[in-house]
């Protein structure tokens, strides 16, 4: 059920609990049946473009198994753009390898567009060197789900260009 006076900013206040207690199910349910979620920095294996709620959900439901668990996420910064439907947030995600008991911080930025109480654009920056260096290295990809990632995205085309923010 949406909220249709929820914007960006209050969307990323929705956020942050689902992430912070690995509820990406439920982070997938505050997508537009038709949102995106860009991550133009994406790994091999990792699709760059996943358009639709339900392969979202695909996504992220099997990335939850990732031995990072995010304690709290610090220095949140949240900034309105020109657009009301759209706001970037910057923060830190302090946590811990679950696997090794490492702590680590990771760096984000994300681009949130919200239209009708609903996410339809979800540009994600993170580093993933700094999440293969957290992990381990040369395993990582294999930590991160990589053949889970493949079974999502089996017998998909592939976006000719990204999408923009309309």
């Amino acid at each position: 059920m949406t909220d249709i006076d929820v914007g960006p900013r209050q969307m990323f206040d929705r956020l942050v609990p689902l992430f912070l207690n690995k509820d990406l199910g439920g982070f997938a349910d505050l997508f537009a049946e038709d949102g995106v979620h860009e991550l133009p920095f994406s790994p091999p294996g990792v699709p760059r473009v996943i358009q639709g709620r339900e392969q979202i959900r695909a996504y992220l439901t099997a990335i939850t198994d990732t031995p990072l668990t995010h304690k709290e996420f610090r220095a949140v910064g949240i900034h309105e753009t020109g657009d009301p439907e759209v706001a970037i947030a910057e923060f830190d995600a302090y946590g811990e390898v679950t696997t090794s008991g490492k702590p680590y911080v990771l760096r984000y930025v994300h681009v949130l567009q919200v239209r009708n109480g609903e996410i339809v654009y979800w540009r994600d920056y993170w580093s993933p060197l700094e999440g293969f260096k957290v992990l381990g290295g040369r395993n990582a990809l294999t930590i991160l789900g990589r053949n889970a990632i493949r079974k999502i995205v089996s017998g998909r085309k592939k976006p000719e260009r990204s999408p923009t923010i309309t």
